[in-house]
């Protein structure tokens, strides 16, 4: 997923939408296609879309908070039993219930932000921008924590070679002596 640098807009980035009313995908749809953001999977069944997570891979969950079979609460529980910590997306919990319990439990559980409809489009935007923009930097970091811990391994190992390659020496000078 790569950030325009001159809109900060990840365009490329997969958003997952989970949300068992039309209506609602059918609006988020409108606005993210407005914006540019050309990947959008849209998903009414939330156990479906949590059988297919792990296929689509997505760099944003967009999810409603009262859905059935699975509610938002039961699905995130559900996908952090799934999904290793390091690797789950940053969640946009969507909800027409604005009670502060709700939005308290929603970030309890995990989520990552919130929001209540009905959506003013230019916030959704900047909200989805900015969890895109956590997405870019912890995929990053994540790279770069890979690339250490692989740098760090060979040098351990070099560092291994070279005190057996010590002792050796050291063993052969004692036996010359």
């Amino acid at each position: 997923m790569q950030l325009d640098p001159t809109t900060l807009v990840a365009r490329d980035a997969r958003i997952l939408v989970v949300d068992d009313q039309e209506i609602n995908i059918a609006v988020l749809s409108q606005i993210l296609g407005r914006a540019g953001y050309a990947i959008c999977i849209s998903i009414t069944d939330p156990a479906e879309a949590l059988a297919k997570f792990a296929d689509i891979q997505p760099d944003l969950l967009l999810l409603d908070w009262h859905m059935e079979p699975l509610s938002g609460l039961d699905f995130i529980q559900a996908l952090k039993s799934r999904v290793p910590i390091e690797e789950m997306p940053p969640i946009l919990v969507l909800t027409a219930d604005p009670s502060h319990e709700t939005r308290r439990e929603a970030l309890a559980v995990g989520a990552t932000d919130f929001l209540s409809k009905p959506f003013d489009p230019s916030e959704v935007l900047l909200r989805i921008r900015n969890l895109l923009q956590m997405r870019v930097l912890h995929t990053r970091l994540q790279s770069l924590r890979h690339l250490l811990d692989t740098q760090f391994n060979e040098r351990a190992t070099e560092l291994e070679q070279t005190l057996s390659e010590l002792k050796l020496m050291r063993q052969s000078i004692a036996g010359a002596v």
